[in-house]
């Protein structure tokens, strides 16, 4: 038992340590690109980028079930399905993206006229051959890397994509000045081959796996589909938001937009990153969870997830207009508007982080759908009105909406499915200090005309002593507990 709370321990830590670290490299990423591309060649970059990833969404959620059955065979101590399963979901993604990437580029120009202004086909044209050789390398390189999850050495994975961080930003520096934006094309590709040999490395040592020896299970092939095929629903859910958001940014905002969007969300998403991987990496504890043991752990957990979610957003909303002035060279609105509202949606979406992994581990998957799709269809629908009406803000509104009524659902399903009330779950504590700091942050916000440069240092400061002070005294027993 103390050696699973250590290993848990050390997977969180370094899940933390990555994403400062890469959070750190895509910060020096993309100050470059905008100096040197600026941020319309940027916004197309992650508008191509966003179209040829809706392609994850028909990967049948396999690298998904990766992870559960991986889990599964270690507890039986059955290296031999571990090697059928990691060499039957190869085979699978690889012949299914390269069909893929086959049929969607001949369709290129048709697609990308779709949702790039005219003057920047010719751009999008030219690295979307390089976009869709990194999404059938990471296809199969999700499966290495959900393979190290399973077996719960995410602390390997983690440095091997910081790793990975590190020769893009290199190569970006290096091939950028010679090649545009192809040379951030390059590089990624690059990037994605170094993590595929790296993972599949680890793997065969760790193993003693041959990539070359044929090991096609079928019984195996059907158990991962059937279980995929309820997670490629969420998959489908899921994915196809991002690039909606672009396409819509797009449309309405324009690229100017949409890249200060993905900034934005480039940033949230790695801080978003730590706590979703420290909440997962607890998924094999609650597959031995009994339903009436789930209000006693459910309660530790979602205390602990509270407290990093909201430390995290009281501490990206007053540093962003700092953020702004470092990564983009000044105070730009539009970035700093788009980071308070990602950071809100994205606290509120943290707080549903322990029931939908409780729900992952015990194979319930029917509300996690429903839960995707309402976010989809209300990302869809509103962001094609509000955009209409009030261009980017609009559509950065709509999906801020969607995400809060979402998530909202899951938390009310899970507590009325375990007989849990809001004041049961949530420690008097908590309240406290979630009121405390949400309401310096908004004080923060509210004081636009102020000299950021003075008021934003003063407020973090000030966070980041009352957090400390709050973690020593209330959550270090807590976590030690978990």
């Amino acid at each position: 038992m103390e050696g699973r709370k250590k290993l848990v321990l050390l997977n969180v830590t370094t899940s933390g340590a990555q994403v400062i670290f890469i959070g750190l490299v895509y910060f020096l990423l993309y100050r470059y690109l905008l100096s040197r591309l600026g941020v319309e060649i940027l916004g197309v970059w992650s508008v191509v980028l966003s179209t040829s990833s809706l392609a994850n969404l028909a990967n049948f959620g396999v690298a998904d079930s990766v992870i559960r059955f991986v889990a599964l065979y270690k507890a039986e101590n059955d290296e031999t399905k571990i090697k059928q399963l990691i060499f039957t979901a190869t085979i699978f993604l690889t012949l299914l993206f390269i069909l893929i990437a086959a049929i969607i580029y001949p369709c290129a120009h048709l697609i990308l006229t779709a949702v790039l202004p005219a003057r920047y086909i010719k751009d999008g044209l030219a690295i979307l051959p390089y976009s869709l050789i990194c999404l059938i390398i990471n296809a199969v390189n999700g499966v290495y890397a959900s393979v190290l999850d399973g077996m719960q050495r995410n602390y390997i994975r983690n440095m091997v994509f910081s790793l990975s961080s590190i020769l893009l930003l290199i190569g970006t520096y290096v091939l950028v000045p010679h090649y545009h934006l192809l040379g951030v094309a390059f590089a990624q590709v690059a990037q994605s081959a170094f993590t595929l040999l790296t993972c599949l490395t680890l793997i065969i040592f760790r193993l003693q796996f041959n990539p070359l020896k044929w090991a096609w299970n079928k019984a195996i092939f059907k158990q991962i589909f059937s279980y995929g095929m309820k997670f490629q629903f969420i998959s489908l859910a899921t994915m196809v938001n991002d690039p909606i958001i672009k396409i819509l940014l797009g449309k309405f905002g324009g690229m100017a937009f949409t890249g200060y969007y993905e900034m934005a969300n480039r940033l949230l998403s790695q801080a978003r990153g730590v706590i979703v991987s420290a909440t997962q990496s607890l998924v094999p504890v609650l597959v031995n969870v009994t339903k009436t043991d789930v209000p006693v752990f459910y309660r530790k957990i979602f205390s602990n997830v509270l407290f990093f979610s909201l430390t995290m957003v009281c501490l990206v909303v007053p540093a962003g207009r700092l953020i702004s002035l470092y990564w983009i060279g000044r105070y730009e609105p539009v970035f700093y508007f788009t980071l308070i509202l990602l950071a809100f949606s994205t606290f509120i979406n943290l707080l549903i982080s322990p029931s939908y992994f409780y729900y992952v581990a015990k194979a319930n998957l029917n509300v996690l759908i429903r839960t995707h799709v309402l976010l989809c269809v209300l990302n869809v629908s509103a962001g094609f009105v509000m955009g209409h009406f009030w261009g980017g803000y609009g559509v950065v509104c709509a999906w801020f909406f969607a995400v809060i009524t979402s998530s909202f659902y899951l938390l009310l399903y899970f507590n009325k499915d375990h007989a849990l009330g809001f004041r049961s779950v949530i420690k008097s504590t908590d309240v406290y200090f979630f009121f405390i700091l949400i309401s310096i942050v908004l004080l923060n916000i509210s004081l636009v005309k102020a000299n950021f440069k003075i008021i934003d240092p003063i407020a973090l400061l000030v966070i980041m002593a009352i957090t400390g002070y709050y973690f020593v005294r209330y959550k270090v027993a807590e976590i030690r507990g978990v």
